[in-house]
């Protein structure tokens, strides 16, 4: 087991955006309720165009939505390890960092069992993040690794994250920041590698497809290995046993990315809660361009967390 310390990371100052995006908020809501009283005429014309735009915003989504389904279909027994297998010139290895804190550990179990039915786990490290405030987090710890230590993983690593450390708060962001990081110490990979190691972060109760891992190296090496361009996503359905249900409650993304971006991207920020999107916005400032989202054909399920 790894034992706590303390890790740096960089400190991102937010500015004054964050209140000049609430006072727009502010502005716009009680649009509808302010416009009738400056002008009839106004309000007939302008709260339509505001509904119609929404609605169109909403069709687009639903096209969009549409064609991944298609394509979901169209790949649903699609051997991913094929295209490339004969063909890579390294090796395309994979971390996945799994986030805990309360979860019972037969649920996290279960997600770990679908990274070790994947049909590349021999190449994959399992990073296993708990919190230090975390109940039985040892014994929990010892359960998992006999569960798993023969499952053929290259290597499992459990991490348990400090309370109280400096610029942070307790949460996904922090633990995984911290996992990824005493992993990636412990793995001592060299810069060569970099581009060559491809990291998965997620929660605890996220059911994943035997093809993820291969279905994501083929993304990667058929996009010629845009290892500092492009962040890739899964479709991720929220609830299990969701076909027994009258419909989808969310269709969102987890993150995938590689292990360069992310050290480029100083990880993750510890000080905030949800690591998609503030690590999609915190990459973009530290590459100064634009990064691309690109869709992996393969679903994800995850846990009514909602």
């Amino acid at each position: 087991m790894i034992t706590p310390h303390k890790l740096p990371h960089t400190i991102v100052e937010t500015g004054q955006s964050s209140h000049r995006d609430m006072k727009t908020v502010w502005l716009i809501v009680p649009l509808p309720f302010r416009i009738p009283f400056v002008s009839n005429t106004i309000a007939y014309y302008l709260l339509p165009s505001i509904q119609g735009v929404f609605v169109f915003m909403w069709t687009i989504i639903s096209i969009l939505a549409l064609k991944n389904a298609v394509i979901l279909y169209w790949n649903r027994s699609r051997d991913f390890a094929r295209d490339y297998v004969d063909n890579e010139k390294a090796p395309i290895r994979h971390i996945v960092a799994i986030s805990c804190y309360k979860e019972p550990v037969d649920l996290i179990a279960r997600s770990i069992q679908t990274m070790a039915d994947q049909t590349l786990v021999h190449r994959t490290t399992m990073v296993i993040s708990f919190e230090q405030k975390t109940p039985d987090k040892e014994k929990k710890c010892e359960i998992l690794n006999e569960m798993f230590e023969k499952c053929g993983f290259e290597r499992m690593i459990f991490t348990i994250h400090p309370y109280g450390m400096e610029n942070e708060i307790p949460g996904k962001c922090s633990n995984s920041n911290y996992g990824l990081r005493t992993a990636i110490k412990e793995i001592d990979i060299t810069d060569d590698e970099m581009d060559n190691i491809l990291v998965t972060t997620c929660d605890a109760d996220s059911k994943f497809p035997p093809q993820y891992t291969a279905a994501l190296s083929s993304k990667y090496l058929k996009e010629n290995r845009p290892a500092l361009s492009t962040i890739y996503q899964l479709p991720l359905f929220y609830n299990w046993k969701l076909d027994s249900l009258s419909f989808a409650t969310r269709v969102t993304g987890l993150l995938r990315s590689f292990l360069i971006l992310a050290k480029k991207g100083d990880f993750v920020h510890p000080g905030y809660q949800m690591d998609n999107i503030i690590c999609l916005i915190r990459w973009m400032g530290v590459m100064q361009r634009r990064l691309r989202i690109s869709m992996i054909p393969v679903p994800v399920l995850s846990g009514p967390t909602s």
